[in-house]
């Protein structure tokens, strides 16, 4: 897909559909080609990245913490729990 640069603002949602379909997308001005547009592609795979997560963590197995996720959801409950402890 190519577009101009005055385009951009008017069309914009021509472009992310183009990158959602994976589309490369060229933009010109007057004429000449000011850039190039490439779809975003995931950097690591997703269960590397898990695993490697879940090693990170597992530094403190010993202290009864399982898995990152229920770590983090527990971190992030706040303080709620020890509101219903008045």
């Amino acid at each position: 897909m190519q577009i101009t640069a005055s385009q951009l603002q008017s069309k914009h949602k021509a472009l992310i559909d183009a990158l959602k379909r994976g589309e490369t997308v060229e933009i010109t001005y007057h004429g000449q080609t000011l850039g190039v547009v490439h779809p975003a592609r995931p950097s690591i795979n997703p269960q590397l990245q898990e695993a490697a997560m879940n090693e990170f963590f597992g530094m403190h197995r010993s202290a009864g913490r399982a898995d990152v996720e229920g770590e983090l959801r527990t971190i992030r409950k706040g303080r709620r729990g020890a509101l219903g402890d008045l």
